[in-house]
C-alpha cells in the first residue's frame, strides 16, 4: 500500500495506526501540503478545544479550511515535541490520544496540551471526518499510579467481557438521567483502584488531573453535580479495540450559580480488565463550561 494520495481503499488496522502516526508527525512539523494528502478534499473537522489565544469550538469544512486553521494556530503557537499515548482502530474509524508541547510566540511560554482525535476514513482511503479535543495538561497527582510500562502495553490483561458487553457498559455509564450517573452501578462495574483522569487546567477546573480510587472518582462526580445540571443528549460514536472503548457524547449543561446553559461534546476513553473498568479518561470542552460559570 502506498501512502499519501495513492492509498488504496481497504486499510488494515496496522496501516491506519501508521497513517495516524504519520499525520501527527506532519502536523507538528507544519508540513501542510503532505498532511492534506491524507484528507478528503471535503473533510469536515469538528473542534472542541481549550487553547489560550485561539478561537473556541467550531466546524471547518474542507481541506483548505483545515490548513487555514493550522496556519492560524501556528501564528500564536510553535509546535514542538509530541508523543502518542494510545491508538484504537475499529473498522473505518479510529481514535488517538496524544500529548504535545507548544510555545506561544507572544510570551515564549511552553504549554503542554493533551489531545484526542476521532477519525473516519471514506471509501477513497482518506479521512472524511475528524473530531478533535484539546485541553491543558495537568501533571499527575502524587497519589496516582505511574503509566504502565512498555511490556504491559504490549501484553495487556484481557477485558473479561465481550466486545458487546464492553460497549454496552461504557454507553450505560455515560448515558444517565439528569441527576447524574448511577453511583451504585459505578461501584459495581469499576475497580476499587480505578484511575480516572479529567483533562484540563487545575487552576480553572479543580478536579482536573489524574486520580486513583472509586471513592475519589465518585466525589468528583458529585462535585460536578453541585455546580452543574446536566442532561445527556446522544452518544454518536463508540470505538472498541481489544480491552478498550472510546466514545464521543453530547451533553447539555446549566450552571446552578449563573443560570447560564449550553451544550458541549465530551470524549471518554475506558479500559477494562477482568470485567471491571480500571481506567477512565475524559476530555470535555472546558472553555464552554468556564464561560457558563464566569
Amino acid at each position: 500500500m502506498q501512502s499519501g494520495g495513492n492509498r488504496t481503499v481497504g486499510l488494515t488496522a496496522a496501516e491506519m495506526r501508521r497513517l495516524i502516526s504519520e499525520m501527527l508527525e506532519l502536523r507538528m512539523r507544519r508540513d501542510y501540503a503532505r498532511f492534506a494528502a491524507y484528507l478528503d478534499p471535503r473533510v469536515v473537522v469538528y473542534c472542541n478545544a481549550w487553547r489560550e489565544g485561539i478561537v473556541g469550538p467550531d466546524v471547518w469544512n474542507g481541506a483548505p479550511a483545515l490548513r487555514q486553521l493550522f496556519r492560524r494556530t501556528d501564528e500564536d503557537y510553535f509546535p514542538l515535541e509530541h508523543e502518542i499515548l494510545d491508538i484504537m482502530v475499529d473498522g473505518e474509524r479510529a481514535a488517538v490520544r496524544w500529548r504535545g508541547d507548544w510555545r506561544r510566540h507572544a510570551t515564549s511560554k511552553i504549554y503542554t496540551i493533551d489531545a484526542a482525535h476521532f477519525l473516519r476514513w471514506g471509501p477513497g482511503g482518506r479521512v472524511v471526518e475528524m473530531h478533535e479535543f484539546f485541553d491543558a495538561h495537568s501533571p499527575a497527582l502524587s497519589a496516582a499510579p505511574i503509566q504502565p510500562n512498555f511490556e504491559s502495553l504490549l501484553t495487556p490483561l484481557p477485558s473479561g467481557l465481550s466486545r458487546e458487553d464492553m460497549e454496552q457498559r461504557a454507553r450505560r455509564l455515560v448515558s444517565f438521567e439528569a441527576d447524574g450517573p448511577d453511583l451504585d452501578l459505578l461501584r459495581e462495574w469499576c475497580s476499587p483502584d480505578i484511575v480516572c483522569e479529567f483533562m484540563g487546567d487545575r487552576l480553572r477546573i479543580p478536579y482536573a488531573g489524574r486520580h486513583k480510587g472509586i471513592e475519589t472518582m465518585l466525589g468528583i462526580i458529585q462535585a460536578i453535580r453541585v455546580d452543574f445540571e446536566q442532561w445527556p443528549l446522544v452518544v454518536p460514536e463508540m470505538i472498541a479495540d481489544e480491552a478498550r472503548v472510546a466514545g464521543r457524547r453530547q451533553v447539555a449543561w446549566r450552571h446552578r450559580g449563573t443560570g447560564r446553559a449550553g451544550c458541549s461534546e465530551l470524549a471518554d476513553f475506558v479500559r477494562f480488565e477482568d470485567g471491571l473498568v480500571v481506567e477512565f479518561i475524559e476530555f470535555r470542552d472546558t472553555g464552554t463550561l468556564i464561560r457558563m460559570q464566569d
